[in-house]
């Protein structure tokens, strides 16, 4: 029994008290002040003869008028019926508050929530799903689509974050953090290209909140895959100031903002004021990995593990990837290319030269070192070039 559905119980069990049991013993100990009883004080308090033949008057008058029939209003019933119909009403006023102000399911889905960090992948898509199905009976509930919309974004499905965040622009059309969300999404989906829409949006966001960090990234790469190092940098220079000193984020966005400082040093066509230059072929650029199945744990690999293909600025400290690809154990050996659309929110592969290849194999398929029981790794891997990198991952010290 959850707490929602005892807290419930206990409440019905009270009102059953007040309205069934408590009226059995509450009752009042002695009848009220009778006509006598009022004549005996005034004789008492009354000297005067002419004053106290008024009030023996006064009393022969009520008593003949108790006597007549009168159509007297009834008191209040006491019935077992009316108590027992009092107390249905209180159960089905509970209901209809209980369904329309909160359910049981919305506390624990949130209780999930609060403890996602420990959760299996299993455990995840069930909450997905228990989530979607809960988003579709209450499709006012703004915080499941924003919930459902990061998710599908973080699993690279950007087409379905989009329908997510447009369904909440619908109700919050003007919400910065939306709308920067809701122009990264469709940038993703339309093969990391900005969309009129999409820079549109973007652009709202920051008006609305010059910090919006979605928006930023947005922008940035949409100025960057089109060669406008100058406008890309401003974005990322904003963006980076956000991030905590030392931080992975803070790092990876000072390497972009290198690259792009590059790039324009090498192309003066490109600079402030020259939008036409455009990097040729940069959505075939790829880094090609060959992953091999670890030669002494043929029988060992869970089938249930995931094998994660991850790429990284070539040096770097940081350990945000650039790029990541995703597939079954089962799959093993395997061939991936990573490209700009396996890229992270916010980056490109093609604005790399060389990248360091990292192999995660997890058993519980969370990625990570600490969840990864296998590793390989290969180092300084050109970016472009048609030979495949292969690598054969090891167990983890």
């Amino acid at each position: 029994m959850t707490e929602i559905t005892l807290f419930l119980g206990l409440s019905w069990l009270l009102a059953a008290a007040f309205l069934v049991v408590v009226p059995r013993f509450w009752r009042r100990p002695h009848e009220g002040e009778s006509l006598d009883d009022w004549l005996a004080i005034r004789q008492v308090e009354i000297n005067d003869p002419d004053l106290l033949a008024d009030a023996e008057l006064r009393v022969w008058d009520d008593q003949d008028a108790s006597l007549a029939p009168v159509d007297a209003a009834r008191p209040a019933s006491s019935s077992r019926l009316l108590q027992i119909a009092s107390l249905l009403g209180v159960f089905a006023a509970s209901f209809v508050l209980y369904q329309t102000l909160g359910a049981e399911e919305d506390v624990l889905i949130t209780r999930q929530l609060a403890t996602l960090e420990q959760a299996t992948p299993a455990d995840v898509e069930r909450l997905i799903e228990r989530i979607q199905i809960r988003s579709e009976a209450r499709p006012a509930n703004l915080d499941y689509q924003s919930l459902l919309g990061e998710y599908r974004l973080a699993a690279g499905e950007a087409a379905k974050a989009l329908e997510h965040f447009e369904a909440i622009l619908l109700e919050a059309p003007k919400a910065p953090d939306v709308l920067g969300r809701a122009a990264q999404a469709e940038f993703i989906s339309n093969g990391q290209q900005l969309t009129p829409r999409a820079k549109a949006r973007a652009e709202q966001a920051l008006a609305s909140d010059p910090r919006e960090k979605a928006a930023l990234a947005t922008l940035g790469m949409g100025a960057f895959g089109a060669g406008r190092y100058i406008e890309a940098i401003g974005y990322w220079r904003v963006l980076r100031d956000l991030e905590p000193p030392g931080s992975s984020e803070r790092q990876l966005m000072a390497q972009v903002i290198a690259e792009a400082e590059r790039r324009l040093a090498v192309a003066p066509s490109a600079r402030e004021g020259d939008t036409g230059s455009v990097i040729e072929g940069s959505s075939d650029i790829t880094v090609q990995v060959i992953v091999e199945r670890p030669t002494t744990e043929q029988e060992t690999l869970d089938s249930g593990a995931t094998v994660f293909v991850i790429a990284r600025p070539a040096g770097s400290s940081a350990r945000m990837p650039t790029a990541v690809i995703r597939e079954p154990v089962t799959a093993l050996p395997i061939k991936v290319s990573l490209s700009d659309e396996s890229s992270m929110a916010g980056q490109k592969l093609s604005a790399l030269e060389r990248v360091d290849i990292e192999v995660q194999i997890s058993e519980s398929g969370q990625p990570g070192l600490n969840n990864a029981r296998f590793v390989g790794r290969a180092a300084g891997v050109e970016v472009g070039s048609v030979t495949p990198v292969s690598i054969t991952p090891q167990r983890k010290q």
